[in-house]
C-alpha cells in the first residue's frame, strides 16, 4: 500500500481557515440564501490558493537564502586559502607580530633570516630578532601604531639571523586583526644584497679616488722621504767626523766641537718633521681606503676631516688653484670619519678637475664652515672652475652619470656623496653657472650624544717627575727586528723592556713568566699572530690577556678587523710616537 503523504505543519493554518469559512458559508446560505453562500465559499478557496502559493514561495526563498549563505562562506574560505597561499609564496618577507611575538612568517621571511622553518621564528619574541641598536626605535613605532591604528612609514631595520649574520630589511607596517587579536603586519623588502652592493660601489669609488691621487700622494711622500734620508746621511757623516776629532784631540778638542754638535740639531728636527708629514699622509690614506669602523657613527670634527682630505688632495689642487679656508665655529656631527673624508675628497677632486692647470693665482677653491640658525653644521666648497651646464645640473647625482672623459671619472662620486649625506639626515645642494664655477653646500644635523671625552694627554718622555718609582716590565713582540729593537731602545730609559721577534718564542716565554705588567704585541705576524697569542692567553692565563696592548700597521684581513672590534684591549695604529706608546702602556698597566 502506498504510504500516505504527510501534511507539513505549516499547511495546517490555511486549512483551518478555509474550514471556518466553509462553515460560515453554510450558515449564510441558510440565513441569506445560496448565492451569498457560494460567493463566500469561492472567496475562501481563492484565499487558500493564494496563501498556499505564498507559503510555498517563501519556503523556496528561505532555502535559496540558506544555500546562498553557505556558498558565500565557502567562497570566502577559498579566498582566504588562496590569499594565504599567495603570501606564503610571495618573493618578499612577510611577518605578523602580535603581543610581542611573531605569530606568522612566510617562506621568504624564513629564508631571509636564515632559518629552516617558520616555527623557528613563531616561537620567539619579536624583538629578539632585531639588532640592538634598532630595538627601542622599533618598539616605539609599534606602540604608536597600536594606539593610533594608523600605518607607519617604511624604514630599514637590521635583523639578527639564526646563524649570527645580519639581514637588512626595508619594512612597511599595517595594523590588522589576526586570530581575534590586534596585530601588526610587517611587509618587508630584503635590502641585504643591495646594501652589500652599495658597500662595494663605495669601496670602488674610494679606490678610484686613490687611483686619481696615487701619483700626487707618491710625490707628497717622496719629497719628505728624500730630505729625511739626506739629513740623516748628513748627521751620520758629521757624527763620524766629530768622533774622529774627539779621538785624536782629547778633552781640549771637545769644547771646540760643541758648536758643530749643536749644528746637527736643525737637520735632525727637519728629519723628524718630514717623518711626521709622511705619518700623517699614511694615516689619512689608511683611514680613507679601509673605511675603518664600518658604518658606525660618532661625534666627529668636520674641520679636522676636511684638513685630512686636503692633505690627500694637495698635489691635485696645488697646480690649479689656491685654497682659501674660512672655518667658523661649527658643531660636532654624528658621522663616520671615513665616509665624511670620502665626501670631502670627492668634492675637492671635482673642484680641482673643474679648473685648468697653470693659472693658480687667478683661481681658488674656497672652503667654509659655519652654523645655521637651527644649530646645524654647514660646509661649503666653492670653486672658480668651468661650471656645470644648466641641462646637466639635474643629473649630477645620478649613478654612473659623468661629463668627464673616459678614464677621468666613474660617475659614482656625487651619487655616493648624496647617499652618505642623506643617510646622516643631511641635505646637499649644488649651484653652478658655466664660466663662473660651482658651489656645493652640505648641511648636517649636530651630534645628539655628548662628545667623546678627549684622551688624556700623553706623558712626555721628559716628564720624569710624574713617574712611579717602580719600573714597569714590558714585553715587546714584533716580527720586524729593527722596529722592535728601536722601540726597546727608546722606552728602556723609563721602562724595563724586553723584545722578542717571534710569536712562538713569545708564547713559550709567557708560559713560564707571568710577571709582565704590559705586553705590547704586533697584531699581524707570520705563523703565530698577536691574535693567536691573545686567544691562548685567554684560555690559560686570562689575567695576562687583559694586559695586552696591540700595535697594527693596518687590519687588512676580515679576521683582524673583527678581532679589533670584539676585544676590549687597546690598540695603537702605526706609525705612532714615543709619547703615545708610553701613555698607552701606563694606561694598560694602571687598569
Amino acid at each position: 500500500m502506498q504510504a500516505m503523504k504527510m501534511i507539513h505543519p505549516r499547511h495546517f493554518s490555511p486549512l483551518l481557515g478555509v474550514g471556518g469559512l466553509v462553515a460560515t458559508a453554510i450558515l449564510l446560505g441558510v440565513v441569506r440564501g445560496p448565492a451569498v453562500a457560494g460567493g463566500v465559499l469561492a472567496l475562501s478557496l481563492v484565499g487558500f490558493a493564494v496563501g498556499y502559493a505564498l507559503r510555498r514561495t517563501k519556503g523556496r526563498r528561505d532555502g535559496r537564502v540558506l544555500s546562498a549563505t553557505s556558498r558565500i562562506a565557502a567562497v570566502t574560505a577559498k579566498a582566504d586559502e588562496r590569499l594565504v597561499s599567495l603570501v606564503e609564496v610571495a618573493p618578499e618577507p612577510v611577518l605578523v607580530c602580535a603581543g610581542g611575538r611573531v605569530v606568522y612568517a612566510n617562506r621568504a621571511a624564513v629564508t631571509a633570516l636564515h632559518c629552516e622553518s617558520a616555527e623557528e621564528l613563531t616561537t620567539r619574541n619579536f624583538f629578539d630578532l632585531v639588532e640592538g641598536k634598532d630595538r627601542e626605535a622599533l618598539a616605539q613605532r609599534l606602540r604608536e601604531m597600536l594606539s593610533s591604528g594608523r600605518p607607519a612609514p617604511s624604514a630599514e631595520v637590521d635583523f639578527l639571523c639564526r646563524d649570527g649574520s645580519r639581514a637588512t630589511l626595508d619594512v612597511s607596517y599595517l595594523v590588522t586583526e589576526f586570530q581575534s587579536e590586534r596585530a601588526i603586519v610587517l611587509l618587508c623588502r630584503d635590502m641585504t644584497e643591495r646594501k652589500q652592493l652599495q658597500g662595494h660601489l663605495m669601496l670602488a669609488d674610494r679606490l678610484a679616488s686613490l687611483g686619481t691621487l696615487a701619483a700626487g700622494v707618491a710625490h707628497e711622500i717622496n719629497n719628505p722621504l728624500l730630505y729625511i734620508s739626506m739629513n740623516l746621511e748628513y748627521v751620520t757623516s758629521e757624527v763620524q767626523r766629530i768622533s774622529g776629532q774627539l779621538g785624536s784631540g782629547g778633552v781640549n778638542k771637545a769644547a771646540e766641537l760643541v758648536p758643530q754638535l749643536e749644528a746637527l740639531d736643525r737637520p735632525l728636527h727637519e728629519a723628524r718633521d718630514g717623518a711626521q708629514r709622511v705619518k700623517d699622509i699614511v694615516r689619512d690614506l689608511r683611514s680613507f681606503s679601509t673605511g675603518g669602523g664600518g658604518e658606525r657613527v660618532w661625534p666627529v670634527d668636520i674641520c679636522a676631516i676636511m684638513e685630512s682630505a686636503l692633505r690627500m688632495a694637495r698635489n691635485e689642487i696645488k697646480y690649479r688653484a689656491e685654497v682659501v679656508r674660512q672655518y667658523a665655529e661649527t658643531p660636532m656631527v654624528d658621522a663616520n670619519e671615513s665616509r665624511m673624508a670620502q665626501v670631502f675628497l670627492n668634492l675637492l677632486i671635482n673642484a680641482a678637475q673643474a679648473i685648468p692647470e697653470g693659472n693658480v693665482p687667478n683661481n681658488e677653491i674656497r672652503i667654509s664652515t659655519t652654523t645655521d640658525r637651527a644649530g646645524r653644521a654647514v660646509i661649503q666648497v666653492q670653486d672658480s672652475g668651468v661650471g656645470i651646464p644648466l641641462d646637466v645640473l639635474p643629473r649630477v647625482f645620478d649613478p654612473f652619470f659623468t661629463t668627464k672623459a673616459v678614464g677621468k671619472g666613474t660617475g659614482l662620486g656625487l651619487a655616493i656623496v648624496h647617499r652618505i649625506v642623506t643617510a646622516l639626515k643631511g641635505e646637499i645642494y649644488i649651484e653652478s653657472q658655466v664660466g663662473s664655477g660651482t658651489k656645493v653646500r652640505i648641511i648636517l644635523p649636530p651630534a645628539q650624544g655628548a662628545p667623546q671625552a678627549a684622551e688624556a694627554k700623553p706623558l712626555s718622555p721628559h716628564d720624569v717627575g710624574v713617574r712611579e718609582e717602580r719600573r714597569l716590565r714590558v714585553l715587546l713582540i714584533d716580527d720586524e727586528t729593527a722596529l722592535g729593537t728601536s722601540l726597546r731602545r727608546c722606552i728602556s730609559r723609563y721602562l724595563n723592556a724586553s723584545f722578542v721577534n717571534d710569536g712562538r718564542q713569545a708564547l713559550e716565554l709567557l708560559r713560564h713568566d707571568c710577571g709582565y705588567d704590559v705586553i705590547v704585541c704586533d697584531l699581524m705576524m707570520p705563523e703565530v699572530t698577536g691574535m693567536d697569542i691573545y686567544e691562548e692567553l685567554v684560555q690559560s692565563k686570562p689575567d695576562l690577556s687583559k694586559r695586552m696592548l696591540f700595535m697594527t700597521g693596518g687590519a687588512f684581513t676580515e679576521r683582524a678587523r673583527s678581532f679589533l672590534e670584539s676585544v676590549p684591549n687597546r690598540h695603537l695604529d702605526k706609525p705612532f710616537d714615543l709619547a703615545q706608546l708610553e701613555a698607552a702602556v701606563r694606561s694598560v698597566a694602571a687598569n
